[in-house]
């Protein structure tokens, strides 16, 4: 259920029996200004980020491999080869918690440390291109790290 005052579109939900965490929002927030939408942005990733840490943990779940990440290609190469090594390292829910943790906080600080280089009109974009791969990369890695907790979750016996 989203949270009494709706600042946020990311919220945590039961289906059939078993918490999810919303999918994040693609499109920008509602805002005035380009600049109220990115941190309305950010603000939504810390939330995304911290309501599947929070289910991760809960879960308590043995070691398995990261699903979500098997097939996962991502525009920058450094953060390719971590999806690549993480892939073939199996978790506990609470180690992919913890990892989510990790990767969501650095896409908000990369995200957020970078306000002057929006681009006008497009504020969840910036203008340094590789940059943006990162950002892209963490965005796609952290939508992926939480399809695996919700996955788990839906898994659990109830």
């Amino acid at each position: 259920m989203a949270s009494v005052f709706n600042l946020s579109r990311v919220f945590r939900f039961i289906k059939d029996g078993r918490p999810q965490i919303s999918d994040f929002q693609d499109d920008p927030p509602q805002a005035d200004t380009d600049l109220e939408v990115r941190i309305k942005h950010f603000t939504e990733i810390e939330n995304f980020t911290f309501l599947g840490y929070v289910l991760a943990h809960e879960l308590g779940g043995p070691e398995a491999l990261i699903s979500t990440l098997q097939n996962l290609q991502v525009p920058d190469r450094e953060f390719q080869d971590l999806v690549t090594k993480a892939a073939a390292e199996p978790v506990t829910d609470e180690n992919l918690g913890d990892t989510l943790l990790d990767v969501g906080i650095n896409w908000e600080h990369f995200v957020a440390s970078n306000n002057t280089l929006l681009i006008p009109g497009n504020p969840l974009k910036v203008s340094d291109t590789v940059l943006q791969e990162k950002i892209d990369s963490l965005d796609f890695i952290t939508e992926a790290l939480v399809r695996e907790v919700n996955l788990r979750s839906a898994a659990k016996k109830r």
